[in-house]
């Protein structure tokens, strides 16, 4: 004699969408969020005309970023690491372009020092924050500089050098 068997309800499973689909979502999110700002628009000029009379005028004020500095192919690349200065020990007098890039988990900050004397020539207006780039413009004299990172004892742990900058040769 045969028995009905008795069947467990089909287990429900949740099926996660591809691992293409999850890497997407975020950035289709963020495109719906861009698309759905509540700026510009005839219907909101309609509703609220001193915004839209101020806005142009807003944007005419705002400076222009001078980006040509972020993409100078001459820019020297300077690594702020755990515990050294990762840049080219010589260069060439006049303008240049320094691009600091903290490649480190902790803060640091960069000084050009005259070696005799003690005085600092230049130094980063604040520290450089872990993963931040800073651009800077420096005319470099022909001379030896000590170059160093004063945060608390990372000069002792490494974070000094000695940079030649050589005269250029005349044309």
């Amino acid at each position: 004699m045969l028995r009905p068997s008795r069947l467990s309800p089909p287990a429900t499973r949740r099926i996660a969408p591809p691992a293409a689909c999850r890497r997407g979502m975020p950035i289709a999110a963020a495109l719906l969020a861009l698309g759905c700002g509540g700026e510009g628009g005839a219907a909101n000029a309609a509703a609220n005309p001193a915004r839209a009379a101020a806005a142009p005028e807003a944007a005419a004020s705002a400076p222009e970023p001078d980006l040509s500095a972020v993409y100078a192919a001459d820019a020297v690349d300077v690594a702020l690491l755990e515990y050294a200065i990762g840049m080219p020990s010589r260069l060439p007098a006049g303008p240049t372009v320094l691009r600091l890039s903290n490649q480190g988990f902790e803060m640091h900050n960069l000084k050009l020092v005259d070696p005799a004397s003690g005085e600092v020539l230049w130094e980063t207006e604040a520290d450089v924050n872990t993963g931040e780039v800073r651009l800077v413009e420096l005319d470099l004299s022909p001379g030896s500089y000590t170059v160093v990172c004063d945060v608390a004892g990372h000069d002792s742990r490494g974070m000094l050098m000695t940079l030649t900058v050589e005269a250029s040769p005349a044309p």
